[in-house]
């Protein structure tokens, strides 16, 4: 080469990983960053990858977790109707209604931080509860219809839910049917699965997992016909509110509603 003739321009160094460009080159060959683009915080992409990978961690353990809890509460469901053969059906359902609180119980002490949120804001103003009362009463008079209306067209002759209570004082059902599942159910479905399950789903996938689980929970295809609705119905008011107790509140007004519609006929066809 000529002493007299200039030599070519050094090529530029990537601003990312400081490796020499090619003059021509619009990314650099060694990490893959855009010629003219700002530098790239490695430290920060490095951090995000470390959350993602805790996220995603994170997620499979609450599935996990779900599960134990869920199989758990299938046989604590299986066990009551095995006592209902062996004992009579009050003794039964008393019986199911502890077992089913204790399990709640120990899972939510183990999962304080799904509950943690969601039990410190009302959720709702009167408004918003006013409305669950009167939803409460569509609700009730649609699902009585139904099961009514199947009981007739196919001649099924179903027990009704509150056998177990009869010839007790109505305290006794408003306690074991209304006031211990929209306190322990709610706690485990809407509390403490629904948080489980949003570490790794959106809303709309938790709703519908933790409708379709409490469903099937009660072990009657009838009923998984309407309690999976209401299910979806009671994720709906844990999400839209972000607290438990709209939830609660909507459980015990339906199965309380249902309670009075036995004791005192309340309801067609009671």
């Amino acid at each position: 080469m000529d002493p007299a003739e200039p030599a070519p321009p050094a090529s530029p160094d990537c601003i990312s990983c400081g490796r020499p460009l090619k003059p021509e080159a619009a990314f650099c060959s060694a990490c893959g960053h855009r010629r003219g683009d700002p530098p790239v915080d490695r430290a920060a992409l490095v951090q995000a990858k470390v959350r993602k990978l805790q996220r995603i961690e994170s997620g499979w353990v609450g599935i996990r977790s779900l599960i134990a809890i869920y199989f758990c509460l299938l046989g604590g469901a299986a066990l009551t109707s095995v006592l209902g053969k062996a004992t009579d059906d009050f003794t039964a359902e008393a019986a199911g209604s502890g077992i089913i609180a204790f399990i709640v119980v120990i899972a939510a002490l183990r999962h304080r931080r799904e509950l943690a949120e969601c039990s410190r804001t009302a959720g709702f103003g009167w408004k918003g509860y006013a409305g669950i009362v009167v939803a409460s009463l569509a609700i009730v008079f649609v699902v009585h219809t139904y099961v009514h209306g199947l009981d007739r067209l196919f001649k099924l002759r179903m027990e009704s839910e509150l056998n177990p209570f009869s010839g007790r004082h109505p305290a006794w059902a408003f306690l074991l049917y209304a006031a211990a599942p929209a306190l322990f159910e709610e706690l485990g479905f809407r509390g403490v699965m629904f948080g489980l399950l949003r570490r790794s789903l959106d809303a709309r996938e938790a709703i519908l997992l933790s409708a379709i689980a409490f469903g099937i929970l009660h072990l009657s295809v009838p009923m998984l016909i309407t309690h999976v609705p209401l299910g979806l119905y009671l994720g709906w008011l844990r999400h839209r509110s972000g607290s438990l107790y709209p939830s609660m509140v909507a459980h015990f007004l339906h199965n309380g509603l249902v309670v009075a519609g036995g004791t005192w006929n309340l309801w067609p066809g009671s």
